[in-house]
């Protein structure tokens, strides 16, 4: 029997195998390059993460290398609305942004930012805290403040003009090097502390009303005299004084040791340790931001000009005259004390907080 010939070519299986084999082959050729790309789009991704990865770890390593030049840097912190930019190295091998701008966040607190740089553009920064953290005891107790036994206070005689010893709050004179009369300044009204500060009662002589202010003048409280010798004691130990004074810009600390007389003229800023035996001598104008510490039977004497801006604390002994009949003012300051941060010795920088910055 004979078909058609038309019937012949529709039962012929030839060409389908031919379609099926095109539209296997396509498939295999779609799963083939969607593999591929998804192994590229991986690929990328991966590298993305390793170069966002190293750019985090350079910016941490750039903040660290910041903290620890601030640990080792004099460097003067802002106090208001004006940063403080600093320059700091990047070892080789690492990539983060060289110039710092420090932040003020509030008493001690400040912020910066680090950004770190990895391959292809990737980038992170860090937004940092850090805060400066004394060695030394904060807070003034007064203008004086007497740790020790057997307080005395003798202050100016006759009617005369203005505090011997005052806790009300004194600007720093405007000239860190100024002289004379040009060094006197009008208390704020910013809280005040006690003009004198005990931990017995003291004995007091001479015009105490005309030379003696505060709020309230006087007051008695609890002793800080182990915070402060365990203070001078660190210093001793660790060599982180000199003998010459400190500047407003570069304050330090100051020893006078035993059988040594300092004679105080002209302009200091920082710590002064009059040490038991040691003395204090202001035989012209003299002008001193920060604070005086007596250790013993250390004292500060003589007939000249001196304003001591900040606080005066003894310590260590069991009978302390001060002597006030000359032409000495100790006047209490925030800002005199508040300088006390810039002495990298004798504080420390610690990062207390950090975030990411999108």
């Amino acid at each position: 029997m004979h078909f058609p010939q038309s019937l012949k070519t529709i039962n012929n299986e030839k060409g389908m195998v031919l379609v099926v084999s095109v539209m296997l082959l396509a498939v295999l050729v779609l799963i083939g390059f969607t593999a591929l790309n998804l192994t590229t789009t991986d690929m990328k991704i991966s590298g993305n993460y390793k170069e966002g990865t190293r750019a985090f770890y350079n910016a941490e390593a750039g903040v660290e290398t910041v903290i620890a030049y601030l640990r080792t840097n004099n460097v003067t912190y802002p106090t208001g609305t004006t940063p403080t930019t600093i320059a700091v190295s990047c070892p080789s091998g690492y990539s983060f942004n060289t110039s710092v701008v420090i932040n003020y966040v509030a008493a001690r607190s400040y912020k910066f930012q680090m950004t770190g740089t990895g391959y292809n553009y990737a980038s992170a920064t860090i937004e940092a805290f850090i805060k400066k953290v004394p060695l030394y005891p904060e807070g003034a107790d007064g203008a004086v403040a007497m740790y020790g036994g057997g307080p005395a206070v003798q202050f100016k005689t006759g009617g005369g003009g203005g505090y011997a010893v005052d806790g009300h709050d004194y600007p720093v004179p405007p000239s860190a090097t100024c002289n004379g009369s040009a060094c006197e300044t009008t208390a704020t009204a910013l809280p005040a502390v006690p003009g004198l500060f005990t931990v017995m009662s003291p004995t007091v002589t001479g015009n105490v009303t005309a030379h003696l202010g505060g709020v309230p003048t006087q007051t008695l409280g609890s002793s800080r005299e182990t915070e402060y010798n365990d203070f001078v004691n660190y210093v001793m130990a660790n060599n982180l004084y000199q003998s010459a004074l400190g500047t407003r810009a570069n304050p330090a600390v100051t020893v006078i040791p035993n059988g040594t007389t300092l004679n105080g003229t002209g302009n200091g800023a920082g710590i002064i340790i009059i040490e038991d035996g040691g003395s204090l001598n202001i035989s012209g104008n003299f002008e001193y931001e920060g604070l005086v510490i007596l250790r013993g039977s250390g004292r500060v004497f003589g007939t000249g000009t001196g304003n001591i801006f900040g606080s005066l604390i003894t310590i260590g002994h069991v009978a302390k005259l001060i002597d006030l009949t000359g032409g000495i003012n100790l006047f209490y300051s925030s800002a005199a004390l508040s300088n006390l941060s810039n002495i990298n010795s004798i504080n420390t920088t610690q990062r207390v907080a950090w975030r990411n910055v999108l």
